[in-house]
C-alpha cells in the first residue's frame, strides 16, 4: 500500500467528522488506508467513527482503545500499525484544506528517496476567536531542513502537516514516552534518517483550544518545557549531537531570561541568564564569549532581536521565539465548522481493531 493516513482522536465528537471528510476527499492515483486511533473516548466520538467505518469499510480501519492511555502512548503505538509506504498524520481536531495534499507530499518523497519526511505550513485558528488566524511557517522557508535545525527549534507546527517515510522508526525508545508532547521527538527520530523537505503550501487548519494540553500553558511554561525536552535529547541521543544540543539549550535559556527581563522579573532573568552560560558546556574561552554575549543581550534586549532578524535573512538557525508567523490576508473570515461492527478483535496493544485484515 502506498500510504496510510493516521488520525488520532479523543473526545472530539464535534470535529472528528471534518477531519475524516478532509482525508476521504483526497484525490490520488494510489491506494491509501485511513487508520483512526481512538484513545478511549467517552463522548459520541466512537459513534461517529463507527458510522464512517460502516460507510467506508475498505478504506477505514478503527483502532479503539479499551481505556485511555494518553497521547504519548496512543500516537506511537497506532503509528506502528500503519501499513503504507508513507504515513501522513492528522490530529482529530485538525483538517486538511486541499484535496491534492496527500498526492503532492507522496510525489515529493518519491522524487527525493533520501528524504525522511516532508511538511508544509499550517493555518492556526483559535476556536474562541480570541486571536486572528496566523500562518505558521518555518524560518527562511528553505526547501530542505535537517534534524540539527529541529534541535534548535520545533519549526514543524503540528503532525497534521507531515508525511514521513514509514519503517524508518520501527520502535520507539523508552525515553520517548517520558516526554510531554509526541510530535517534536517523533520528527527528530525520523529526521535523523535523512533531510526534511518543505513545501511552501497552506494545506492544513490547526485548531487552537484555550483548554488544550499545550495551549493552556503560559508562555513561560512552554519555554521551560522545551528546555526540558532538549535536555532529554542531549542525554539520550548519540554523543556527536551533544555540542549542538547544548547550544540549543543555551539559546532557549537565554530567550527565557530575556522574557523575564521584559516582564521585570529580575531574579528569574538572572537565574536563566546564568543557566544559559552553564548549559553551553563550552571551554573557558568560549564561555567568556558567551558570558559577554548574554550580558550584552540582557542590557540591550533589542540587540537579540536584531541578531535574530539577521540570522533569518541569511537562512541560519534562529531561536524558536522568533519563528516566522505571519497574519494571512482575509484569514479573519475563516470559520471552522463547528455503528456497525463487521469484525473485531482485541489485540495485545489493548484496543479493539475494526476492519483489520
Amino acid at each position: 500500500m502506498k500510504a496510510s493516513v493516521l488520525i488520532t482522536t479523543y473526545n472530539q465528537e464535534q470535529v472528528i467528522g471534518q477531519a475524516i471528510e478532509s482525508v476521504l476527499a483526497q484525490a490520488t492515483d494510489f491506494d491509501y488506508e485511513v487508520v483512526v486511533a481512538d484513545d478511549g473516548s467517552t463522548d459520541g466520538t466512537r459513534s461517529v467513527l463507527r458510522e464512517y467505518h460502516h460507510r467506508f469499510p475498505d478504506r477505514i480501519r478503527l483502532l479503539l482503545r479499551e481505556r485511555n492511555l494518553g497521547m504519548m502512548r496512543n500516537f506511537p503505538e497506532a503509528f506502528l500499525e500503519c501499513r503504507g509506504q508513507y504515513v501522513a498524520c492528522l490530529d482529530g481536531d485538525d483538517y486538511w484544506t486541499s484535496p491534492h495534499k496527500l498526492q503532492r507530499q507522496v510525489e515529493f518523497l518519491d522524487a527525493h528517496p533520501d528524504h525522511s519526511m516532508c511538511f508544509h505550513n499550517a493555518l492556526m485558528v483559535w476556536e474562541d476567536g480570541s486571536q486572528t488566524p496566523v500562518l505558521h511557517s518555518p524560518p527562511g522557508r528553505r526547501p530542505t531542513y535537517s534534524v540539527s535545525g529541529l534541535f534548535r527549534h520545533d519549526f514543524i507546527s503540528t503532525a497534521s502537516v507531515a508525511v514521513v517515510r514509514n519503517h524508518l522508526v520501527r520502535e520507539f525508545p523508552d525515553w520517548y514516552y517520558t516526554l510531554p508532547v509526541p510530535d517534536w521527538p517523533f520528527f527528530v527520530l525520523h529526521g535523523m534518517h535523512g533531510p526534511i523537505g518543505y513545501l511552501n503550501e497552506n494545506w492544513t487548519v490547526y485548531r487552537q483550544h484555550p483548554a488544550g494540553t499545550y495551549s493552556r500553558l503560559s508562555r513561560e511554561k512552554r519555554m521551560e518545557q522545551s528546555i526540558g525536552i532538549v535536555r532529554t535529547f542531549r542525554e539520550v541521543l548519540p554523543p556527536e549531537w551533544r555540542p549542538l544540543l547544548s547550544d540549543a539549550i543555551h539559546a532557549r535559556c537565554l530567550n527565557l531570561a530575556l522574557y523575564h527581563r521584559q516582564l521585570g522579573h529580575k531574579d528569574r532573568a538572572r537565574e536563566f541568564a546564568r543557566m544559559s552560560i552553564q548549559e553551553a558546556q563550552a571551554d573557558s574561552l568560549r564561555r567568556w564569549f558567551l558570558a559577554a554575549k548574554v550580558s550584552a543581550y540582557m542590557r540591550v534586549p533589542l540587540l537579540a532581536r536584531l541578531v535574530s532578524r539577521w540570522r533569518t535573512a541569511f537562512h541560519t538557525d534562529v531561536p524558536e521565539e522568533y519563528l516566522r508567523q505571519e497574519p494571512v490576508a482575509g484569514a479573519s473570515d475563516v470559520q471552522p465548522d463547528d455503528g456497525l461492527w463487521p469484525s473485531q478483535s482485541t489485540n495485545a496493544k489493548g484496543w479493539v481493531e475494526v476492519g483489520a485484515d
